[in-house]
């Protein structure tokens, strides 16, 4: 339906396809990239709920996107620019409602955004982990394919030891191939101690597959981790359930 309604000027066109509602635009916004668009933070690494703190750290910053020459600083490591990201993060923390991890985020999706659109031609490719073992390929399999049921799969939970390629990486965690029908998501609270922006799409790595919900969602976490199994389906009922006030439980 995305390739039929091309082409698209914004990624906020996806809205007008059919059957996909905000929930789903939330997800997969990030993976559009569009050039020459309406909005040049449609080309960026930037998920469009951050676009407000994303404009707000460019003029910060004095970076400019699409640009060239682009302002920013590429005589300094990145390790030592990452030192002044750190005060610019703290005073967009006093003027938007995300935290000073989330605005770091956001400040390196924006500086690999400029310096090297295309992330498998960057210069500093991963951060290696202290444990090399966490996300590690080493005695992972390809996915079993009696599993590819969403069913078969939920009653083998936790699966582990899967090979994935990552396929998106956004604000919120990383999308990953790891051979059922649908992608899964790493969170970013379970890539363990490796850093969020040294994914890379195209990569490699182990992952356990630790939920399915009755929609199809797909909960992962990098492989060492030992994370417990999840039950997509019971937190989603939690999150719905009206909330009951501390003197109601008392009554």
């Amino acid at each position: 339906k995305i390739i039929k309604a091309r082409p698209l000027r914004s990624r906020k066109d996806l809205l007008d396809v059919s059957s996909l509602g905000p929930k789903i635009f939330e997800n997969s916004a990030a993976f559009m990239r569009i050039n020459d668009g309406n909005e040049a933070l449609d080309a960026s690494l930037v998920h469009p709920e951050s676009y407000e703190l994303a404009r707000w750290i460019l003029r910060e910053l004095k970076w400019k996107l699409g640009t060239n020459p682009t302002n920013v600083d590429e005589f300094h490591s990145h390790d030592e620019q990452k030192i002044k990201w750190i005060s610019v993060a703290k005073k967009a923390k006093s003027k938007f409602d995300f935290t000073e991890e989330r605005i770091l985020s956001v400040i390196e999706h924006l500086y690999f955004s400029i310096t090297s659109p295309d992330p498998r031609l960057r210069q500093k490719t991963v951060v290696e982990s202290k444990n090399t073992k966490i996300g590690s390929t080493s005695g992972c399999t390809s996915f079993p394919s009696h599993l590819s049921d969403l069913q078969a799969l939920k009653k083998a939970l936790p699966v582990r030891g899967i090979l994935a390629t990552v396929r998106n990486v956004v604000d919120f965690g990383s999308f990953v191939d790891f051979g059922g029908e649908n992608n899964g998501l790493i969170h970013r609270s379970k890539l363990g101690p490796v850093s969020l922006q040294s994914l890379l799409v195209g990569q490699e790595m182990g992952v356990d597959i630790l939920g399915v919900s009755n929609t199809g969602r797909i909960s992962i976490a990098l492989h060492g981790l030992n994370l417990p199994m999840e039950d997509m389906d019971a937190k989603r009922k939690d999150k719905s359930a009206p909330k009951v006030s501390k003197r109601q439980r008392t009554r």
